[in-house]
């Protein structure tokens, strides 16, 4: 016969279910007549459970062992095992698992580096044709891997546009890179970083921009994350040369910028019910060798979840300079939204 675990109240209420876990001060008991119920675990006088669970000792041992109850004594905590029974300070008496989620936690500890990605890739295409004859293909892939101690992170986006009536190329952009953050301490963390971006239109044959630094998790809320971060890159671009032209009557030679620049920075992400999320991020990046000069990077992604594997995305991209080549603007803004499929590898 099935047998029901059973939780006794200081103030003598009897409750009847199934543990499930014990964390972060709270005891969560499953019941068929209120469903999953939480209980301070300080009103937890004593608990008897029909298969054991794991007491997972705090770090740095995390030590664990097998219990079947526990009740509360002047000298401690005396838990039954399989063995008998002993006596344990409360202060070792702070997380309760079974067995699937103590083996969870332990992979999330060290996932293999292919693992415990998650993220989405978008396509999307438009077409004009008749008294028009415009082609547009732009694409998506976020990727990020967080586990409890780091964070990686992989992103590119590109856009391109071609009028074949006027036979030219109104849109040519691309944008990648990654990052990869290590906590210190709760709050403080390391970066690392390599991004690259092209700009046909701006004649930009590549922009690198290697560097790292510090950041500052301000809010840590799961469903809305701030992060502040500040560092040191360098950037490197090349810019093509432009022919003489009847706009343009004198030639631009080729422009090749070595500097390094500080890096100013925020993400934040505000989650909506369990299917939507808007994610916003953006870096200054005033130069170290010419004072006044700097360039500013501003990205937003809102993605909503029409299903578990599909997504609809809008994504939007602006890059401001103050000294862009002569004959270009200053300022590049790329909007795109398509369809994305999201996954995770576990």
């Amino acid at each position: 016969m099935l047998r029901a675990d059973t939780v006794l109240l200081k103030d003598g209420t009897h409750l009847s279910g199934t543990v499930t876990q014990l964390t972060g001060g709270k005891l969560s008991l499953t019941t068929s007549f209120a469903g999953a119920i939480v209980i301070a675990w300080e009103e937890v006088v004593e608990c008897e459970m029909d298969k054991p669970l794991l007491l997972v000792f705090p770090p740095p041992s995390e030590n664990t062992l097998a219990i079947t109850g526990f009740h509360r004594t002047d000298s401690g905590l005396v838990v039954s095992t399989a063995g008998g029974s002993q006596t344990i300070l409360e202060a070792s008496f702070v997380t309760l698992r079974n067995d699937a989620a103590q083996q969870a936690y332990l992979a999330s500890l060290h996932p293999g580096w292919t693992h415990a990605w998650s993220g989405s890739v978008s396509v999307n295409l438009a077409l004009a044709r008749g008294n028009s004859n415009t082609t547009t293909v732009g694409s998506g892939i976020n990727l990020a891997r967080p586990t409890l101690t780091d964070k990686s992170l992989i992103y590119f986006n590109s856009l391109y546009t071609h009028d074949g009536i006027l036979n030219s190329t109104t849109a040519n952009t691309t944008n990648a890179g990654l990052r990869y953050d290590h906590d210190l301490n709760p709050r403080l963390f390391a970066f690392v970083k390599q991004d690259f971006a092209t700009d046909a239109l701006q004649d930009l044959s590549l922009r690198s921009v290697t560097g790292g630094g510090f950041g500052w998790h301000a809010i840590v809320r799961p469903r809305e994350p701030l992060d502040l971060m500040g560092g040191v890159v360098w950037t490197h671009e090349h810019y093509n040369p432009i022919p003489a032209s009847a706009t343009e009557p004198t030639a631009v030679p080729a422009e090749i910028n070595s500097f390094a620049a500080l890096e100013l920075g925020e993400q934040f992400t505000r989650k909506f019910g369990g299917s939507s999320s808007f994610t916003e991020e953006a870096q200054f990046y005033p130069d170290l060798n010419q004072l006044g000069q700097y360039r500013v990077n501003v990205n937003a992604t809102l993605d909503t979840h029409i299903n578990r594997i599909l997504s609809w995305q809008t994504t939007v991209n602006e890059v401001d300079v103050t000294n862009p080549p002569t004959g270009t603007k200053d300022n590049d803004i790329v909007l795109t939204t398509g369809l994305g499929i999201s996954f995770a590898r576990k």
